[in-house]
């Protein structure tokens, strides 16, 4: 177990400093690109972008194949006169795309590039997505944390108050068990903020790669600045939402195949050029073209299977651009309702009532002290009051998150998390 201690620390130690910019508290917008930099799913989108870059750098070649050359030699002797000779025979032949198959090949290619980058995009997006929502997971429960802090010193004060009731016979055990009760329901609470606290740090230490201890994070739960009119946000879901251009790109590929196998079925000729010592000294010099012959299916190979799967993952690839559409269009519409639902539930909190609720609770042990408040009612105003309290937060922790599936959907992330 040591040793297995050392080595871990050497492993954490050895391991690269995070970026200048993803040092102390984190801010949104230092979240999503701290997030982004260095995000394994984008690392290895990117690495698929290489890939394809590789294969197109292929496709440029000019030559189907490389020249073949031949050289053979026999002994040659005469039947009749006995005559001994050594013939030598040199052939050289290179295959010529004669169809266009080169620039067919380049667009295929062209179109995986295309294909990787939707892929880099939707690794992006998801990854800001994710990184918002434990951004926003984080700030709530560290506001409720706040919230329930305050009030639970108010909390033990109503206990110790009703204890002593029940000591000096002023009052009741059932009214000293209530208040107890309550205090259990309020540290809960405080228990389950601590817990979303170190869910939402892990799984933001997760995405960027570092180690929780360290990490925090500043701001509020102000919603990303979305626009709210459905038919501009369908407009840009339409036009850059990853997982549509994604099909498309990934259409465009398998008609590019279709086109590269179709031209793949012409016949290349072969430039041949030859030379030969024959006979008895004999010098021979000759050159001339070479066809393949196309034999029909199923003896020859004539591409037909290729081009009928190409041309059936090419249709399957359009009924998902149909079908990404209107998976799409409901995402928009749903999320935009419930960014507005959130956003007139918020609406029904008032600024003062709410900081008289936060007062009330404060004097709450005082005016049960002084006899102005009974404890039963005192444990009544108290929990309807952490309720409501407990509810803004709520309100505006689903309204920032609600604003970044909206943005997600909308197909706006990463920027609009970054402005």
């Amino acid at each position: 177990m040591p040793l297995l201690s050392a080595l871990l620390s050497a492993a954490l130690l050895a391991s690269p400093p995070p970026p200048a910019g993803c040092q102390g508290p984190l801010g949104r917008a230092a979240v999503v690109t701290c997030a982004l930099a260095e995000h394994p799913s984008i690392r290895a989108a990117e690495a698929g972008r290489a890939a394809a870059e590789g294969r197109k750098l292929g496709a440029r070649t000019l030559l189907p194949s490389n020249p073949h050359v031949e050289v053979t030699a026999g002994r040659r002797v005469g039947l009749w006169n006995g005559e001994r000779d050594i013939n030598v025979y040199g052939r050289v032949s290179q295959e010529l795309e004669i169809a266009g198959q080169r620039r067919k090949r380049m667009a295929m290619a062209d179109a995986e590039v295309a294909q990787a980058d939707r892929q880099i995009e939707l690794s992006r997006r998801d990854v800001a997505a994710a990184a918002l929502s434990a951004y926003f997971e984080w700030i709530a429960a560290r506001e409720q944390r706040a919230m329930i802090e305050r009030i639970a010193r108010t909390s033990d004060t109503l206990v110790d108050l009703a204890r002593t009731s029940e000591r000096t016979g002023l009052g009741s055990g059932l009214n000293a068990d209530v208040v107890v009760a309550t205090s259990v329901r309020v540290r809960r609470q405080q228990i389950e903020a601590d817990r979303r606290i170190a869910a939402a740090r892990a799984v933001l230490a997760g995405l960027l790669g570092r180690d929780g201890a360290g990490l925090e994070v500043e701001g509020d739960l102000a919603p990303l600045a979305v626009p709210q009119e459905l038919s501009a946000l369908l407009t840009a879901a339409l036009t850059k939402r990853a997982e549509i251009e994604l099909a498309k790109a990934e259409r465009e590929v398998f008609v590019r195949q279709v086109e590269v196998f179709r031209r793949l079925r012409a016949p290349n000729p072969s430039v041949v050029l030859y030379a030969q010592r024959d006979g008895f000294a004999e010098q021979v010099l000759g050159g001339g073209l070479a066809f393949p012959i196309v034999l029909p299916a199923p003896l020859g190979r004539t591409y037909k299977g290729e081009i009928a799967e190409s041309q059936a993952l090419a249709r399957r690839a359009e009924a998902e651009v149909e079908r990404w559409r209107r998976v799409v269009q409901a995402e928009v519409e749903v999320a935009l309702r419930e960014v507005e639902a959130r956003k007139a539930e918020l609406a029904l909190f008032e600024a003062e009532r709410l900081q008289r609720a936060e007062s009330h609770l404060e004097a709450l042990a005082q005016e049960m002290a002084t006899g102005r408040v009974s404890i039963r009612d005192a444990v009544v105003l108290q929990q309807t009051l952490l309720e409501y309290l407990a509810a803004h937060i709520e309100a505006r922790r689903a309204l920032a998150l609600g604003s970044v599936e909206l943005a997600r959907v909308a197909g706006l992330l990463p920027e609009e998390a970054q402005r």
